[in-house]
């Protein structure tokens, strides 16, 4: 049966969030390639008879550990270094389940799926991420340009991601319930529970009433524990300003002496390639493009008139081309086609030619630290560009032949300042560049976040006290008086409430008083509910498998599959022969 991406729906992305666990998320980034030896001699282990080679273990383990350094900003000592390996045999066996209850479900993932579905539900952290915003606002623009581009940031780790692991998760998820959770027994269980009308109470605890206190060093203790939450990605935003270099006649002398030469090699038989290679400190100097075969009638009329003489091999000579002198070579013909390439041998400014240019770049950079380089541009009539917010990884520089060197001044570079001039022999000018933006914090600072963790740990605190105090009003109703009773007649799974989640507290409550258990304490929102069936009665309605299997899903609990994952490992036989 083929799966189609409308499982992937918006009002399917709740449940799914529940229910994939950031312990399962680890485990498939770093397991996502795990592909198991074929032979077991020199394995470093076996899981359900699937031997694992020693080479996969430790590329598993070194991404374990290389997670766990990132996270923590430091190495692991030896205890953690002992729970790393554990955890990698751990994953690994998970990684293997998972596989095989694909192949069992026949479970497979096309991109179209991926792009759908991440064009529709974006992830939280792509729309947090400061490499996706404008103006301090998430941008779809960019955000859609590099999911199908990879530009100007590369999404590929994303989209791999959810093809592999997220979206195929998802789907086994469906065929569990569909195919294993749902027994006959269960089914009718749900079924009694469906069909029923039931006079009910609703206790409700609301936890924005308590007071907690939140001291400097629970805040302090929470930040410490939670230091990889407030890693900040680096970005540069740059702008560059071109002083252009004129090769004078010296300079034009030379580079046609360079391509006369390359010329009497190219006709006596040598290769470009063995040119290039013997030319290893000047290939600065030299650029191909090869056409391949072309319609000789399609030839530009100028090239064409060169190339026709010719036969197979041999060249044009040197014709002067703008900043340089460029080179036809007619490799084959046939009786309609051309196949021919051009060799382009640039005019290189010397030493001498360098000079009053960089004495300018030196003044325009000056300049711009005083009014900045876009009004020094100005001023100069030089030309001006500015990137966009991007990671070091994605920025886009003006030229590939400066790149090491300012890629080298920017990590140390700060923002608003002038970076001192590089000369690009590939633009043929120097290059001056100005930091716009500089994110090179490693974490955001704990005065930063100080009262956003103050308020996450008071909603935690309000809540453990709220859920106390059920706890108590549960084992002795005189306890407390800190609630709210809502009374309700003749309710049933269809039956609705304002700011209440009926059929998740109708489910529950009936649930429990049918298998004659304490009624349950539901968690909505702010709120801790306990629904109290008072009576229940039959009704003659009609239930579908749809409906049963809807509520049997909203009847889960929120780590129900890396609950159900785990008890398959704890089933999983494992042989280990690297134990440390």
């Amino acid at each position: 049966m083929k799966h189609s991406v409308n499982i992937l729906s918006a009002s399917n992305w709740t449940f799914v969030r529940k229910s994939i666990l950031p312990g399962c998320l680890v485990l498939t980034i770093l397991l996502g390639t795990i592909s198991c030896a074929t032979n077991a001699p020199g394995a470093a282990g076996v899981i359900n008879g699937r031997p694992i080679s020693a080479e996969e273990f430790y590329s598993a383990y070194r991404g374990h550990y290389a997670m766990f350094s990132y996270n923590n900003g430091r190495v692991p000592d030896k205890d953690e270094k002992n729970r790393i390996f554990n955890e990698t045999w751990q994953n690994i066996t998970k990684s293997i389940i998972l596989k095989d209850y694909y192949a069992k479900y026949k479970i497979t993932t096309d991109p179209k799926e991926v792009l759908d579905t991440l064009s529709s539900s974006i992830p939280q952290h792509i729309l947090q991420s400061p490499r996706f915003q404008v103006n301090g606002k998430f941008d779809i623009t960019i955000y859609m340009q590099s999911l199908l581009t990879d530009r100007p940031e590369n999404l590929s780790a994303l989209r791999r991601h959810y093809q592999v692991n997220i979206i195929p998760i998802l789907k086994l998820q469906h065929k569990l319930i569909e195919k294993e959770l749902i027994t006959s027994k269960t089914s009718q269980h749900i079924q009694k529970v469906l069909v029923s009308e039931a006079d009910m109470n609703l206790h409700v605890f609301d936890s924005t009433r308590m007071t907690p206190i939140v001291s400097d060093n629970d805040v302090n203790t929470y930040y410490q524990a939670n230091l990889a939450t407030y890693r900040l990605q680096p970005y540069y935003r740059i702008a560059f300003g071109l002083v252009p270099v004129i090769p004078d006649s010296l300079d034009h002398q030379y580079a046609k002496a360079v391509a006369d030469s390359l010329w009497s090699f190219l006709n006596s038989g040598i290769s470009y390639e063995e040119i290039k290679a013997a030319r290893a400190k000047q290939t600065s100097l030299l650029s191909m493009i090869d056409y391949g075969f072309v319609k000789s009638s399609a030839l530009p009329e100028d090239i064409k008139n060169l190339l026709l003489p010719l036969t197979d091999g041999t060249c044009t000579t040197p014709q002067q081309s703008g900043n340089g002198w460029i080179i036809y070579q007619k490799l084959q013909s046939t009786k309609t086609l051309t196949q021919y390439r051009s060799v382009f041998v640039q005019s290189l400014p010397r030493t001498e030619s360098l000079i009053h240019p960089e004495t300018t770049a030196r003044r325009l950079m000056n300049l711009a630290l005083n009014i900045g380089l876009q009004e020094a541009c100005n001023e100069f009539d030089f030309k001006f560009s500015q990137s966009e917010r991007m990671h070091p990884d994605s920025l886009i520089l003006p030229a590939n032949d400066i790149k090491g060197q300012l890629v080298k001044r920017l990590k140390v570079a700060k923002a608003a300042s002038i970076i001192e001039p590089l000369y690009s022999a590939e633009l043929s000018a120097f290059v001056v560049v100005e930091v716009l933006e500089n994110q090179d914090k490693e974490f955001i600072a704990l005065n930063e976040v100080k009262a956003a963790i103050t308020e996450e740990l008071s909603v935690q605190k309000r809540k453990d006290m709220a859920l106390q105090i059920v706890k108590q009003w549960q084992s002795d109703p005189s306890s407390t008086d800190q609630y709210q009773v809502v009374k309700l007649s003749a309710v049933n799974m269809d039956s609705s409430l304002e700011s209440y989640p009926m059929d998740v507290l109708f489910y529950k409550g009936v649930s429990a008083f049918l298998e004659k258990k304490e009624a349950p304490i539901v968690t909505h929102n702010s709120l801790y509910i306990v629904p109290t069936v008072l009576a229940l009665r039959a009704t003659n309605r009609k239930v579908s498998p749809l409906q049963i299997r809807k509520a049997f899903t909203n009847s889960l609990p929120e780590n129900w599959f890396e609950e159900w994952l785990s008890a398959q490992v704890a089933k999983a036989k494992v042989v280990r022969n690297i134990n440390s």
